[in-house]
């Protein structure tokens, strides 16, 4: 394997994302010292139509590596049907477009990232590798079973709760596997796959399941994911910062020098942009172990935005509960 690409959905305005500039920046430093621009055939960074100009204008400090920026609306042509508030959750629409990149990528492989991921050890494409398969980081399914039953329903097989599953992000997918769960979706649904899950904005699918069971179904997994063999780092450290504690206490107790430390696990971690810790405390946290550097950037958030999210939240939990009745 020569090369893979990476994708990187990125929004700038309203809930947590008004500094996800700054994530950015972080994740962008990181891999300026953990790896190479060469490492990656294609960086794409998917954005929403009014943000293109702005995303590009901030991308120029990430020009080493082979950065294209993406407007969504291009190829998600669906969103513009979809376009009552509760209908196209963020969450969703981040993950529709890490299952499309499969489309716009040339490599078999992709990495699949988020801005408030960052990298904690040295890697090439050849450590990403196992026996010529893609590392992949497994979790048990039963971590987050909710998950995993809205998808196999949604796919009409069994979750099989009692396996091992892919981790969130960041992973590495299969641009193969994930054109076959398209193509699974169009013919349970007689639909294109896109529409098929936002007519399901209600339900609790999400990308890695449905990629994982549907290529579990078809006897694929093994053939394309493996996990790592001994003395191998997975893709996950063994910890990161998924909730922020009283004033961001997880992060401040969060090791750093244990997880960058030579016999530490796992290549990447994360400090979750919904816990809104300030990405100033990440660097703090972050910047004896590869430098940093955050660009000058504007913040987009408004309390009219935060307002119309939580509208979206409960209408679509609302339509949930009546669902179940």
């Amino acid at each position: 394997m020569n090369k893979i690409s990476a994708i990187l959905p990125v929004k700038t305005s309203g809930r947590h994302y008004a500094d996800n500039i700054a994530r950015c920046d972080i994740l962008f430093s990181s891999l300026r010292h953990f790896t190479t621009p060469a490492t990656f055939d294609k960086f794409l960074i998917v954005v929403p139509h009014d943000e293109v100009s702005a995303v590009k204008r901030y991308s120029t400090a990430w020009q080493d590596f082979p950065i294209e920026v993406i407007d969504e609306s291009v190829h998600m042509t669906a969103f513009a049907d979809f376009n009552k508030r509760h209908q196209i959750r963020p969450w969703h629409r981040q993950q529709l477009i890490k299952l499309f990149a499969s489309e716009l990528v040339e490599t078999e492989y992709f990495l699949v990232c988020d801005p408030d991921v960052f990298a904690i050890h040295p890697f090439t494409t050849d450590t990403l590798q196992v026996d010529g398969r893609i590392l992949t980081h497994y979790q048990p399914r039963m971590r987050e079973p909710h998950f995993w039953r809205a998808s196999a329903k949604l796919l009409q097989q069994d979750p099989h709760l009692d396996r091992d599953g892919i981790w969130w992000t960041p992973a590495i997918l299969s641009r193969t596997l994930c054109r076959s769960l398209h193509r699974r979706l169009e013919s349970l649904y007689d639909e294109d796959w896109i529409r098929v899950l936002l007519r399901n904005y209600a339900v609790d699918w999400t990308e890695y399941t449905l990629y994982w069971l549907n290529a579990e179904r078809e006897g694929l997994l093994d053939q394309f994911h493996a996990p790592a063999k001994a003395g191998q780092r997975s893709v996950h450290a063994a910890e990161s910062v998924w909730f922020a504690g009283k004033n961001g206490r997880n992060l401040d107790e969060w090791r750093a020098d244990q997880h960058f430390s030579a016999d530490s696990d796992g290549l990447f971690a994360v400090v979750q942009s919904n816990t809104r810790i300030p990405p100033d405390r990440v660097v703090e946290k972050l910047k004896p172990y590869f430098p940093i550097t955050v660009q000058p950037y504007d913040r987009r958030e408004s309390l009219m935005l935060k307002g119309l999210e939580l509208y979206s939240a409960l209408a679509r939990r609302s339509l949930k509960l009546f669902g179940r009745v």
